[in-house]
């Protein structure tokens, strides 16, 4: 008797599978931060936020159920139009209502729909291909954005005085102006839509490659914060004098200030709130800026180097 053969998932699918999941928290941890960064706006736009995802992306789902990128990455589209939105309401519109900013927010999401219904067919074909358009399509889907940012640019010069009713109106009139671009633009943002999900997966299929060289390279680095951090403190600690200016202090400096020293040296920051006052530091900190660009200069070369031989074909 034959024993029975336990048929794993191919490997282009479970490759699939992982990069869904991976966009799928991804665009959690997009909508989530937005939501967090709301101050000045009220509730209602994180639960506007969140309302259309799960509506909109859900509608899109159920027209179009066999594209792997599309959905995720109008989800993720969705979240970076209500950060641009956040804005304008913030810098423009600060005396609009929840209830009208709420209807503002969602005009050009309900004018993708419509416009997605509309052309089903055809935007199914496209959603379906899941194949890069290349620039020659990439280029006349992205015209669409001229007159909303257009748009966007022209709500500046409205006055700061204006009356709350007709600041409300001027709103309206501009979210609405948006998504009739949007609707007459459906099959071009869908283009636009799908082409940056394909780039977005290939995006982490090349940060996979690199994953391996990075965390070497990673390693090295820490290694090398850690060694002159503990240098600066031993330094500080047996020594009569002071070496560092921490917030405009001469003393002695800790261990997790010599950390935190360490890398904003390395890294050629410098913020200034700790800086050395001695010659004898100087030097040693002037010997940790030459070895940390080396030290990336060597590593960025390992690891493009390295991503390259992967990419070629064996033999």
């Amino acid at each position: 008797m034959t024993e029975p053969v336990l048929r794993s998932a191919p490997p282009v699918a479970r490759h699939s599978r992982r990069h869904t999941v991976g966009a799928i928290v991804f665009t959690v941890a997009l909508l989530s931060l937005i939501a967090l960064s709301v101050k000045a706006v009220a509730g209602w736009l994180v639960l506007g936020v969140l309302g259309a995802v799960v509506l909109v992306v859900g509608a899109f789902h159920y027209l179009f159920p066999n594209s792997r990128f599309f959905t995720i990455a109008l989800a993720n589209y969705i979240g970076i139009y209500a950060c641009v939105f956040i804005f304008f309401i913030e810098a423009n519109f600060l005396g609009v209502g929840p209830t009208v900013a709420s209807l503002g927010f969602m005009l050009p999401l309900a004018a993708f729909l419509v416009g997605a219904l509309r052309q089903r067919d055809a935007i199914r074909r496209i959603v379906e291909t899941e194949e890069l358009r290349g620039m020659a399509k990439f280029g006349p889907a992205t015209l669409w954005l001229i007159p909303v940012v257009a748009i966007g640019i022209a709500t500046f010069l409205i006055p700061a005085t204006m009356p709350a009713a007709t600041l409300q109106w001027l709103f309206l009139g501009a979210m609405a102006a948006i998504a009739l671009v949007v609707l007459a633009a459906s099959r071009h943002v869908t283009v636009l839509l799908l082409d940056s999900g394909l780039l977005f997966e290939e995006f982490w299929d090349q940060i996979a490659r690199l994953a391996e060289p990075a965390f070497a390279f990673l390693t090295f680095y820490s290694l090398l914060v850690i060694v002159y951090a503990a240098l600066y403190t031993v330094l500080d600690r047996f020594s009569a004098a002071h070496h560092f200016m921490v917030h405009g202090t001469a003393q002695d400096i800790t261990f997790a200030e010599s950390l935190y020293f360490s890398v904003i040296t390395l890294s050629t920051v410098g913020y200034g709130d700790i800086f050395p006052m001695t010659d004898v530091v100087r030097v040693i900190v002037a010997s940790q800026v030459v070895l940390g660009v080396l030290l990336l200069l060597f590593g960025f070369n390992s690891i493009f180097t390295f991503a390259a031989a992967r990419r070629r074909p064996p033999g």
